[in-house]
Protein backbone atom coordinates (compact mmCIF):
# COMPACT_ATOMS: atom_id res chain seq x y z
CA UNK A 1 0.00 0.00 0.00
CA UNK A 2 1.04 3.53 -1.10
CA UNK A 3 2.28 5.50 2.11
CA UNK A 4 -0.51 8.43 1.89
CA UNK A 5 0.21 12.12 3.21
CA UNK A 6 -2.34 11.90 6.13
CA UNK A 7 -0.92 9.16 7.56
CA UNK A 8 2.45 10.98 7.76
CA UNK A 9 0.54 14.23 8.84
CA UNK A 10 -1.62 13.03 11.54
CA UNK A 11 -0.47 14.59 14.85
CA UNK A 12 2.37 16.29 13.04
CA UNK A 13 0.57 19.41 12.07
CA UNK A 14 2.18 22.09 14.51
CA UNK A 15 5.47 20.62 13.69
CA UNK A 16 5.06 21.01 10.07
CA UNK A 17 3.40 24.03 9.34
CA UNK A 18 5.53 25.95 11.78
CA UNK A 19 8.56 24.59 9.69
CA UNK A 20 7.23 26.48 7.12
CA UNK A 21 6.97 29.73 8.31
CA UNK A 22 3.92 29.78 10.67
CA UNK A 23 3.84 30.72 14.32
CA UNK A 24 3.49 28.80 16.93
CA UNK A 25 1.41 30.65 18.93
CA UNK A 26 -1.53 29.61 16.45
CA UNK A 27 -1.25 26.17 18.07
CA UNK A 28 -1.87 26.84 21.22
CA UNK A 29 -5.00 25.77 21.60
CA UNK A 30 -6.58 28.73 22.73
CA UNK A 31 -9.27 31.49 20.86
CA UNK A 32 -7.24 34.15 18.94
CA UNK A 33 -6.57 35.77 16.05
CA UNK A 34 -6.65 34.19 13.04
CA UNK A 35 -3.71 33.75 10.90
CA UNK A 36 -5.74 34.54 7.35
CA UNK A 37 -7.83 36.96 8.19
CA UNK A 38 -6.96 38.51 11.38
CA UNK A 39 -9.88 39.29 14.09
CA UNK A 40 -9.48 39.07 17.80
CA UNK A 41 -11.08 35.61 18.89
CA UNK A 42 -12.14 33.71 16.06
CA UNK A 43 -9.87 31.37 15.65
CA UNK A 44 -8.97 28.28 17.38
CA UNK A 45 -7.00 25.03 17.02
CA UNK A 46 -7.35 21.74 17.81
CA UNK A 47 -5.56 18.52 18.10
CA UNK A 48 -9.09 16.73 16.85
CA UNK A 49 -8.66 14.12 13.70
CA UNK A 50 -4.82 14.78 14.39
CA UNK A 51 -4.89 18.53 14.08
CA UNK A 52 -7.39 20.87 13.22
CA UNK A 53 -8.66 24.23 13.13
CA UNK A 54 -11.58 26.22 12.81
CA UNK A 55 -13.03 30.12 12.39
CA UNK A 56 -15.68 32.06 12.39
CA UNK A 57 -15.19 33.75 8.83
CA UNK A 58 -12.62 31.20 6.65
CA UNK A 59 -14.12 28.03 7.80
CA UNK A 60 -17.72 29.25 8.94
CA UNK A 61 -17.11 28.01 12.60
CA UNK A 62 -16.79 24.79 10.66
CA UNK A 63 -13.03 22.65 12.17
CA UNK A 64 -11.05 21.88 9.02
CA UNK A 65 -8.07 20.07 7.99
CA UNK A 66 -4.38 20.54 8.25
CA UNK A 67 -4.11 20.39 4.67
CA UNK A 68 -6.48 23.12 4.06
CA UNK A 69 -4.07 25.43 6.34
CA UNK A 70 -1.09 24.58 4.54
CA UNK A 71 -2.64 25.14 1.04
CA UNK A 72 -3.99 28.53 2.40
CA UNK A 73 -0.13 29.87 4.19
CA UNK A 74 1.67 28.22 0.99
CA UNK A 75 -0.69 30.01 -1.46
CA UNK A 76 -1.02 25.70 -2.80
CA UNK A 77 -4.27 25.21 -5.74
CA UNK A 78 -3.99 21.84 -5.05
CA UNK A 79 -4.29 19.39 -2.63
CA UNK A 80 -1.35 17.29 -4.43
CA UNK A 81 1.02 20.41 -3.61
CA UNK A 82 0.22 20.26 -0.19
CA UNK A 83 0.66 16.51 0.12
CA UNK A 84 4.15 16.70 -1.49
CA UNK A 85 4.99 18.96 0.68
CA UNK A 86 4.23 16.67 3.44
CA UNK A 87 6.25 14.16 2.54
CA UNK A 88 9.00 16.55 1.30
CA UNK A 89 9.12 17.51 4.80
CA UNK A 90 9.38 13.58 6.08
CA UNK A 91 11.34 12.81 3.60
CA UNK A 92 14.98 12.99 4.85
CA UNK A 93 17.01 9.98 7.03
CA UNK A 94 14.04 10.16 9.46
CA UNK A 95 13.01 6.61 10.23
CA UNK A 96 9.50 6.15 9.16
CA UNK A 97 8.90 4.37 12.38
CA UNK A 98 9.24 7.79 13.90
CA UNK A 99 6.62 9.11 12.46
CA UNK A 100 3.90 7.16 15.18
CA UNK A 101 6.02 8.11 17.80
CA UNK A 102 4.30 8.84 21.10
CA UNK A 103 3.62 13.02 22.04
CA UNK A 104 6.85 14.01 24.05
CA UNK A 105 7.29 17.39 25.79
CA UNK A 106 8.21 20.14 23.79
CA UNK A 107 9.96 23.65 24.42
CA UNK A 108 7.57 26.02 24.08
CA UNK A 109 7.50 27.96 21.29
CA UNK A 110 9.16 25.62 18.68
CA UNK A 111 6.55 22.61 18.12
CA UNK A 112 9.70 20.40 18.45
CA UNK A 113 10.81 18.23 21.67
CA UNK A 114 14.72 19.30 22.53
CA UNK A 115 16.05 15.86 21.38
CA UNK A 116 14.48 16.98 17.53
CA UNK A 117 16.07 20.78 17.96
CA UNK A 118 19.67 19.29 18.94
CA UNK A 119 18.99 16.60 16.32
CA UNK A 120 17.88 19.08 13.71
CA UNK A 121 21.17 21.67 14.79
CA UNK A 122 23.42 18.55 14.77
CA UNK A 123 22.12 17.84 11.40
CA UNK A 124 22.31 21.48 9.67
CA UNK A 125 25.68 21.97 11.39
CA UNK A 126 27.64 18.98 9.78
CA UNK A 127 26.28 19.60 6.36
CA UNK A 128 27.92 23.10 6.61
CA UNK A 129 30.96 22.14 8.16
CA UNK A 130 31.26 19.52 5.28
CA UNK A 131 30.73 21.92 2.56
CA UNK A 132 33.71 24.37 1.21
CA UNK A 133 34.16 27.74 -0.40
CA UNK A 134 32.86 27.90 -3.62
CA UNK A 135 35.19 28.73 -6.80
CA UNK A 136 35.42 29.17 -10.10
CA UNK A 137 34.61 26.19 -12.44
CA UNK A 138 32.57 24.04 -9.56
CA UNK A 139 29.11 23.31 -9.83
CA UNK A 140 27.45 25.71 -7.77
CA UNK A 141 29.47 28.82 -9.46
CA UNK A 142 28.58 27.16 -12.82
CA UNK A 143 24.92 26.80 -11.24
CA UNK A 144 25.25 30.75 -10.33
CA UNK A 145 26.45 31.62 -14.15
CA UNK A 146 23.45 30.17 -15.38
CA UNK A 147 21.50 31.38 -13.24
CA UNK A 148 22.49 35.09 -12.88
CA UNK A 149 24.85 35.60 -15.78
CA UNK A 150 27.81 38.13 -14.92
CA UNK A 151 27.73 37.88 -11.46
CA UNK A 152 29.82 39.77 -9.47
CA UNK A 153 29.16 39.75 -5.95
CA UNK A 154 30.94 39.31 -2.85
CA UNK A 155 28.91 36.46 -1.23
CA UNK A 156 28.23 35.12 1.97
CA UNK A 157 26.72 32.00 3.89
CA UNK A 158 26.80 30.17 0.71
CA UNK A 159 29.19 26.92 0.68
CA UNK A 160 29.18 24.01 -2.07
CA UNK A 161 28.63 20.52 -0.45
CA UNK A 162 30.38 17.83 -2.76
CA UNK A 163 28.35 14.68 -2.68
CA UNK A 164 24.97 15.69 -0.25
CA UNK A 165 22.70 12.34 0.10
CA UNK A 166 19.45 12.73 -1.22
CA UNK A 167 16.83 11.06 0.62
CA UNK A 168 13.23 10.50 -0.99
CA UNK A 169 10.04 9.66 1.74
CA UNK A 170 9.11 5.84 1.43
CA UNK A 171 6.91 4.17 -1.11
CA UNK A 172 5.12 1.74 1.26
CA UNK A 173 4.35 1.88 5.07
CA UNK A 174 7.45 -0.19 7.12
CA UNK A 175 9.46 1.16 4.50
CA UNK A 176 12.82 3.52 5.48
CA UNK A 177 13.04 6.43 3.21
CA UNK A 178 15.18 5.81 -0.26
CA UNK A 179 18.64 7.30 -0.62
CA UNK A 180 18.64 8.18 -4.55
CA UNK A 181 22.46 8.91 -4.74
CA UNK A 182 24.89 11.65 -3.86
CA UNK A 183 24.81 15.05 -5.50
CA UNK A 184 26.96 18.55 -6.05
CA UNK A 185 24.66 21.21 -3.82
CA UNK A 186 24.56 24.61 -3.21
CA UNK A 187 23.76 25.22 0.59
CA UNK A 188 23.14 28.35 2.31
CA UNK A 189 22.79 28.98 5.70
CA UNK A 190 19.92 31.17 7.12
CA UNK A 191 19.96 33.19 10.47
CA UNK A 192 17.33 34.35 12.83
CA UNK A 193 17.72 38.09 13.94
CA UNK A 194 19.66 36.75 16.97
CA UNK A 195 22.10 35.26 14.81
CA UNK A 196 21.48 31.78 15.36
CA UNK A 197 21.59 29.41 12.94
CA UNK A 198 17.86 28.46 12.53
CA UNK A 199 17.64 26.61 8.72
CA UNK A 200 19.73 25.47 5.61
CA UNK A 201 18.51 25.54 2.17
CA UNK A 202 19.81 22.64 -0.05
CA UNK A 203 20.37 22.92 -3.77
CA UNK A 204 21.12 19.58 -5.48
CA UNK A 205 22.83 20.47 -8.72
CA UNK A 206 24.50 18.51 -11.83
CA UNK A 207 28.65 18.38 -11.94
CA UNK A 208 27.25 21.29 -14.82
CA UNK A 209 25.77 23.12 -12.62
CA UNK A 210 22.45 22.57 -13.83
CA UNK A 211 19.39 21.43 -11.03
CA UNK A 212 19.70 17.93 -10.44
CA UNK A 213 17.46 15.53 -11.88
CA UNK A 214 15.56 14.59 -8.57
CA UNK A 215 11.57 15.08 -7.39
CA UNK A 216 12.81 18.25 -5.64
CA UNK A 217 15.79 19.57 -5.93
CA UNK A 218 15.29 22.45 -3.72
CA UNK A 219 14.36 21.47 0.33
CA UNK A 220 15.24 23.21 3.65
CA UNK A 221 16.30 21.34 6.45
CA UNK A 222 13.96 20.85 9.66
CA UNK A 223 15.18 23.76 11.31
CA UNK A 224 14.30 24.85 14.78
CA UNK A 225 10.68 26.47 14.35
CA UNK A 226 11.88 30.14 13.69
CA UNK A 227 9.60 31.75 11.57
CA UNK A 228 11.68 34.82 11.14
CA UNK A 229 15.14 34.35 8.91
CA UNK A 230 17.03 35.41 6.21
CA UNK A 231 20.46 34.80 4.66
CA UNK A 232 23.02 36.96 5.53
CA UNK A 233 24.53 36.85 1.77
CA UNK A 234 26.05 40.11 2.02
CA UNK A 235 27.11 42.64 4.08
CA UNK A 236 24.96 46.14 4.63
CA UNK A 237 26.43 49.24 3.01
CA UNK A 238 25.35 52.47 3.69
CA UNK A 239 21.59 52.69 5.10
CA UNK A 240 20.04 50.48 2.69
CA UNK A 241 19.37 46.85 2.45
CA UNK A 242 17.20 44.41 0.56
CA UNK A 243 15.20 41.67 1.15
CA UNK A 244 13.36 38.92 -0.68
CA UNK A 245 12.33 35.63 -1.19
CA UNK A 246 14.48 33.89 -3.56
CA UNK A 247 18.14 32.91 -2.96
CA UNK A 248 18.58 33.71 -7.02
CA UNK A 249 16.05 36.63 -7.11
CA UNK A 250 18.27 38.17 -4.49
CA UNK A 251 21.42 37.62 -6.81
CA UNK A 252 19.61 39.35 -10.02
CA UNK A 253 18.37 42.29 -7.55
CA UNK A 254 21.44 42.88 -6.15
CA UNK A 255 23.10 43.21 -9.70
CA UNK A 256 19.98 45.66 -10.75
CA UNK A 257 19.78 48.02 -7.71
CA UNK A 258 23.62 47.39 -6.53
CA UNK A 259 22.63 47.22 -3.28
CA UNK A 260 22.83 44.13 -0.72
CA UNK A 261 20.43 41.69 -0.84
CA UNK A 262 18.96 39.07 1.98
CA UNK A 263 16.97 36.40 0.94
CA UNK A 264 14.58 34.81 3.35
CA UNK A 265 14.01 31.65 1.19
CA UNK A 266 10.16 31.80 1.09
CA UNK A 267 7.08 34.25 1.45
CA UNK A 268 6.14 33.51 5.24
CA UNK A 269 9.50 34.55 6.31
CA UNK A 270 9.87 37.39 4.21
CA UNK A 271 6.94 38.68 5.71
CA UNK A 272 7.97 38.41 9.43
CA UNK A 273 11.79 39.78 8.57
CA UNK A 274 13.16 41.56 11.36
CA UNK A 275 16.74 43.54 11.04
CA UNK A 276 19.19 42.19 13.35
CA UNK A 277 19.75 44.50 16.40
CA UNK A 278 23.11 45.05 15.03
CA UNK A 279 22.18 46.91 11.97
CA UNK A 280 18.90 48.69 13.72
CA UNK A 281 21.11 51.87 13.80
CA UNK A 282 22.64 51.78 10.23
CA UNK A 283 19.76 50.54 7.88
CA UNK A 284 16.79 53.11 7.41
CA UNK A 285 15.83 51.82 4.43
CA UNK A 286 14.46 48.91 2.99
CA UNK A 287 13.79 47.65 -0.46
CA UNK A 288 11.62 45.07 -0.64
CA UNK A 289 11.98 42.46 -4.02
CA UNK A 290 8.16 40.88 -4.44
CA UNK A 291 7.68 37.96 -6.88
CA UNK A 292 4.74 38.79 -9.34
CA UNK A 293 3.48 35.57 -8.87
CA UNK A 294 0.31 33.99 -10.85
CA UNK A 295 -3.14 34.83 -9.71
CA UNK A 296 -4.33 32.19 -7.18
CA UNK A 297 -7.64 31.05 -5.56
CA UNK A 298 -8.15 32.72 -2.54
CA UNK A 299 -11.32 32.12 0.06
CA UNK A 300 -14.97 32.40 -1.44
CA UNK A 301 -16.40 35.41 0.26
CA UNK A 302 -19.94 35.84 0.71
CA UNK A 303 -20.07 33.13 -2.04
CA UNK A 304 -17.62 35.01 -4.57
CA UNK A 305 -14.17 33.79 -5.35
CA UNK A 306 -11.28 35.68 -4.08
CA UNK A 307 -8.05 35.60 -5.80
CA UNK A 308 -4.78 36.82 -4.77
CA UNK A 309 -0.45 36.86 -5.73
CA UNK A 310 0.90 35.75 -2.66
CA UNK A 311 4.45 37.18 -2.95
CA UNK A 312 2.91 40.72 -3.18
CA UNK A 313 0.83 40.09 -0.17
CA UNK A 314 3.99 38.95 1.33
CA UNK A 315 5.67 42.04 0.39
CA UNK A 316 2.91 43.70 1.51
CA UNK A 317 2.75 42.70 5.15
CA UNK A 318 6.50 43.36 5.71
CA UNK A 319 6.14 46.51 3.79
CA UNK A 320 3.30 48.08 6.84
CA UNK A 321 5.39 46.78 9.26
CA UNK A 322 9.21 48.18 8.35
CA UNK A 323 6.92 51.54 8.25
CA UNK A 324 5.24 51.15 11.60
CA UNK A 325 9.41 50.80 12.93
CA UNK A 326 10.15 53.73 11.36
CA UNK A 327 11.97 52.49 7.99
CA UNK A 328 12.18 54.08 5.03
CA UNK A 329 10.39 51.05 2.19
CA UNK A 330 10.41 50.69 -1.71
CA UNK A 331 8.76 47.21 -3.15
CA UNK A 332 10.48 46.64 -6.27
CA UNK A 333 8.32 43.78 -8.41
CA UNK A 334 8.63 42.80 -12.04
CA UNK A 335 5.99 44.20 -14.10
CA UNK A 336 5.34 40.69 -16.14
CA UNK A 337 3.88 37.89 -14.59
CA UNK A 338 5.37 35.10 -13.34
CA UNK A 339 8.76 36.81 -12.84
CA UNK A 340 11.41 37.56 -10.62
CA UNK A 341 14.38 39.55 -10.17
CA UNK A 342 17.05 36.93 -11.67
CA UNK A 343 14.55 36.41 -14.78
CA UNK A 344 14.66 40.81 -14.63
CA UNK A 345 18.43 41.06 -14.56
CA UNK A 346 19.14 38.75 -17.51
CA UNK A 347 16.60 40.91 -19.60
CA UNK A 348 17.58 43.73 -17.70
CA UNK A 349 14.09 45.22 -17.18
CA UNK A 350 12.17 45.90 -13.74
CA UNK A 351 9.91 49.00 -14.06
CA UNK A 352 7.04 48.03 -11.38
CA UNK A 353 8.01 50.10 -8.19
CA UNK A 354 6.25 51.00 -5.28
CA UNK A 355 7.12 53.26 -2.04
CA UNK A 356 5.61 53.13 1.27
Amino acid sequence: MNIKAEDLAYDHWPEILISAGMDAVFFNQRNGPCPFCGGRDRYRWSKKHGGSWVCNHCTHGRYDSGFRMLMEHMGYDTFREAADHVRSHFGATQQIEAIARSARPRPAGTGMSEEELNRNRARMHRFWSEAREIVPGDPVHRYMERRCPGIDLDLHALRYHPALEYWAPPEHVGQRPRLLGTYPAMLACAHSPNGEMVQLHKTYLTPQGEKAGVPLPKKTEYGVGASSFAVRMMLPVGDTLGVCEGIETAWGAAMLRQIPVWPCLNGPALARFELPQEHRDTVRRLVIFADHDELKKGRVVNGVQTWHRPGSEYARELAMRAKQKGLRVLVIKPARTGHDMASCWQSRKCNSTTSY
